[in-house]
């Protein structure tokens, strides 16, 4: 039943997503440009309002073109006028998200994108023509006493308008908020601490930005601190632990009024016109890196970034970022804080709703004050490491997640092998393993029995250091050579598995086998799945150099890896990342699953088994990463869909293509569901490994190697440090 459903709304959506692609076609046609749009608009106004919602959500998502801008614009208007829309304005709170708002505003921004200020100006006219509290709509622009969505202009839509507060695109930093003198004078030691945390980066926004690379990373985000972030940079959140929320115990009306967050682009990169939430909040945005090239347009006036300064102005105005850097690799680091109006005052939410709070009812300043109080010595507990929270408590996964996850664990852990031979049939020319942190127990049982089968066949183990190292891999100066003491370990123990190998046989390339000096610099060279892939065809171009056959190579990997593991090294071999010798004509891969497939989803959930939801959480996780690096929209491009598919001859046929589209979409509602105490867990090195990381259940206990994955992460930061000094 459950894949019938996921069927029939992949089949829905397929069809919507063809008559906007179809509408934006259209469009290209200047002669028929109006036609078209007075066709949408009348579509709209036939559809059910669910369904002329979901048109709209989506075509707000559209990729970046005129074509999609025009018919988008058109569509959110369109439903913005629906009478089930329009309500909104007689039921809801102007401090609420309220439907007509936010489809003009999307709208107005839509326009603006594609160039076009004048529509975007008469989409604005029509929007403050609407009657306050009412549905009604007038002809003339309506005064901001009576207008429903008091707007001032087209450059200032933001979703939500609190009445009242002073409005002016820049704000004198220092003189509304002293502490940013304190940032500036900190901003290189800052700048160090982001380039710590660089690695949690991740795209942000991609709806907005129309070209290059754009990332962000919160460290505070609904009145929360991420304690993961700050354990790399606890400088900055101290700084800045004592400032925010700049007005304690005040309710917020959207969840972001204040955030502080790093931004990192790349030259190259374009985020269009935008405006924030609401017109009560103000972005101070201190720029640490590469401003040069730089600039923030804000309601149309532009402005170059500088490396040490500070830019504040006021986030419902629309504003753009251009990236020009002085290079083609200029890279720019900000750190952007989100702080509230100076106008702010409780009187403007007494007795009403807001977006973020729900029912304001009464507000008192004493019991803020002791809340802001314990607030601070709370965080500054957990900065100094002495929280007592209890650990581990995260939520069961029903039986509805259990169903869809299975479905993504089967997907994710099917093993790759294209031509189905038998894998007892010489010739094999290298056994592998892209040494992950994740198991090792079970992959070194494989490898041996894969030994066993072909004498002499070489073993390549292939994994360096990273922030999930243990110790032992540390010590051993990466992960290949931790599974390599491991297998050596094994071998100890009589019987044919471990008399099947000869240690000439084994490989172990890590930090210090890496080509260049540039990559042992590193301290980490192979670190993640598309470098260990690089270092072994590296490996392969000189010691199995093509031959009139393709070579044959098993990869193993364990559980629900695998199908990553496979796309990768298919798209190397395609020619995605690095250039090597060999390709899909000289090498042929299959990849091999460690673990058994009929016990794989329960079996990792009980590894999991103080936080069983972690399981689903890092699935999903995994689904979604895997239709990003084949789409390469603001990350990296490492292989093609039908990689991810499994087929490298052809497409898959829509039918499959369908199936992973559903895939997608459950991963993303199951990790939305379970972020919250994956975050939590994560947020402390140690709580992450004690509540999320895996226990080998595979095998006697003296098999395995003791463990303590992440501990190493502060030692080798300190000694890359001391190297590029």
């Amino acid at each position: 039943m459950f894949f019938f459903l996921l069927v029939q709304a992949v089949q829905a959506q397929a069809s919507i997503h063809g008559q906007l692609a179809e509408w934006a076609a259209a469009w290209q046609d200047v002669s028929r440009r109006e036609a078209v749009l007075d066709s949408i608009r009348h579509d709209v106004q036939n559809m059910s309002f669910g369904l002329a919602s979901t048109y709209a959500s989506w075509a707000a998502d559209l990729s970046n073109s005129a074509g999609n801008y025009a018919v988008a614009a058109t569509i959110l208007e369109s439903v913005a006028m629906l009478p089930e829309c329009l309500v909104d304005l007689k039921i809801m709170d102007e401090l609420q998200i309220r439907c007509p708002q936010k489809m003009f505003k999307i709208a107005i921004q839509k326009l603006f994108s594609m160039g076009d200020s004048q529509s975007a100006t008469e989409v604005w006219k029509r929007a403050r023509s609407l009657f306050r509290g009412s549905t009604r709509f007038f002809a003339e622009l309506l005064p901001e006493d009576e207008a429903a969505i008091p707007w001032p202009s087209a450059l200032e839509t933001p979703t939500i308008w609190i009445r009242g507060l002073r409005q002016q695109p820049f704000w004198d930093c220092h003189q509304a908020w002293p502490f940013v003198r304190n940032l500036e004078a900190h901003a290189e030691k800052i700048l160090a601490e982001a380039s710590q945390a660089a690695p949690q980066l991740q795209k942000a926004y991609p709806y907005l930005f129309a070209k290059g690379s754009w990332q962000n990373l919160f460290l505070f985000r609904g009145r929360s601190w991420n304690a993961e972030v700050c354990a790399a940079m606890p400088q900055t959140c101290q700084l800045l632990l004592p400032e925010i929320p700049t007005k304690p115990g005040l309710p917020l009306v959207v969840p972001n009024n204040e955030e502080i967050v790093l931004f990192r682009s790349v030259n190259g990169a374009y985020v269009g016109p935008h405006s924030g939430a609401a017109n009560n909040q103000i972005n101070i945005h201190l720029t640490l890196k590469g401003g040069s090239g730089v600039t923030l347009n804000i309601a149309g006036e532009s402005r170059e970034l500088q490396a040490g300064k500070a830019i504040c102005f006021q986030d419902s105005y629309l504003h753009s970022l251009e990236h020009k850097g002085d290079s083609l690799d200029s890279e720019r680091v900000s750190l952007v804080v989100r702080v509230l109006h100076p106008d702010s005052h409780v009187t403007s939410f007494l007795g009403r709703r807001t977006e973020a709070e729900g029912s304001v009812a009464e507000f008192s300043e004493a019991a803020a004050l002791r809340a802001e109080l314990a607030r601070l010595r709370d965080h500054y507990r957990r900065l100094a490491g002495t929280s007592r929270e209890e650990p581990c408590k995260g939520p069961q996964p029903t039986q509805a997640e259990v169903a869809a996850a299975q479905e993504m664990f089967d997907f994710l852990s099917s093993e790759f092998n294209p031509t189905e031979d038998d894998d007892s049939q010489d010739p094999l020319d290298a056994i592998v393993v892209l040494s992950n942190w994740y198991d090792r127990v079970s992959k070194v049982k494989k490898v041996l029995e894969l030994a066993a089968r072909h004498r002499s066949t070489p073993i390549i183990l292939v994994g360096g250091r990273g922030r999930l190292s243990s110790i032992r891999a540390a010590e051993l100066d990466g992960e290949a050579h931790a599974t390599l003491a491991q297998l050596l370990v094994l071998l100890e123990i009589p019987g044919e598995l471990g008399a099947a190998i000869n240690s000439n046989r084994v490989v172990a390339i890590s930090c210090n086998e890496c080509p260049t000096e540039q990559l042992r610099l590193k301290c980490g060279c192979v670190g993640n799945t598309g470098f260990n892939a690089d270092r072994f065809l590296e490996w392969a171009a000189m010691h199995l150099p093509p031959l009139h056959r393709p070579r044959m190579v098993a990869v193993v990997e364990e559980s629900y890896l695998v199908r990553r593991v496979a796309a990768t090294v298919l798209g190397r071999l395609s020619g995605f990342g690095d250039t090597h010798v060999h390709n899909h004509s000289t090498m042929q891969i299959r990849v091999l699953n460690s673990r058994d497939p009929n016990e794989g989803l329960q079996q990792m959930m009980e590894v999991h088994g103080s936080m069983p939801s972690a399981m689903l959480h890092l699935m999903a996780s995994e689904v979604v990463r895997l239709d990003e690096y084949s789409r390469g929209e603001g990350s990296p491009h490492l292989f093609p869909r039908e990689f991810v598919l499994g087929d490298i001859k052809a497409t898959r046929e829509l039918a499959t293509s369908a199936v992973f589209q559903g895939l997608l979409g459950a991963a993303r509602d199951l990790s939305v569901r379970h972020a919250e105490p994956m975050e939590r867990a994560a947020g402390d090195r140690r709580l992450f490994w004690r509540c999320v990381a895996p226990r080998d259940l595979d095998g006697p206990a003296a098999w395995a190697v003791p463990e303590a994955p992440g501990e190493a992460w502060g030692f080798w930061r300190e000694k890359c440090e001391k190297v590029a000094e």
